[in-house]
């Protein structure tokens, strides 16, 4: 069964970019929004990569990455930050936060691609608690 990776990018051309170039090797759920990601992750928890894009310090999906570093359920998830901004204060905090990666837009596919394969092969490779099923999403 292909790993499991979820995108949150409101750019349907991005969202599509990454469907086809992470879809050959991986099953890919992309959303448009924090909400969105959360009533999926709601569903469907066994994700194995998160690929978020963060426009600022503020953005909902910066509390989003916070939730998965200090969720107990989501503490073995790989997460990915894409942005427009370059700005190092931001590629910092997220990096506080546990993301394995940032990338500034516009990014290489192939790139991208390679490095989510690695990031799921290392997971693989460590071993992990097993994920609960069920959880409580409220974290604002």
């Amino acid at each position: 069964m292909k790993k499991g990776i979820l995108t949150i990018d409101g750019n349907n051309a991005i969202s599509y970019l990454m469907n086809t170039v992470l879809g050959k090797d991986f099953r890919v759920t992309s959303v448009q929004s924090c909400t969105d990601a959360f009533t999926h992750l709601q569903s469907d928890c066994l994700k194995d990569v998160v690929i978020l894009d963060i426009a600022d310090l503020h953005s909902e999906n910066m509390d989003l990455l916070q939730h998965f570093n200090t969720s107990a359920v989501f503490k073995n998830l790989k997460t990915v930050v894409i942005s427009n901004s370059s700005d190092e204060s931001l590629k910092d905090k997220t990096v506080q936060l546990g993301a394995s990666l940032f990338l500034t837009k516009p990014f290489d596919p192939v790139h991208l691609s390679e490095m989510v394969k690695s990031m799921v092969k290392s997971n693989e490779l460590t071993p992990v608690k097993k994920r609960k099923n069920s959880f409580n999403m409220n974290i604002f």
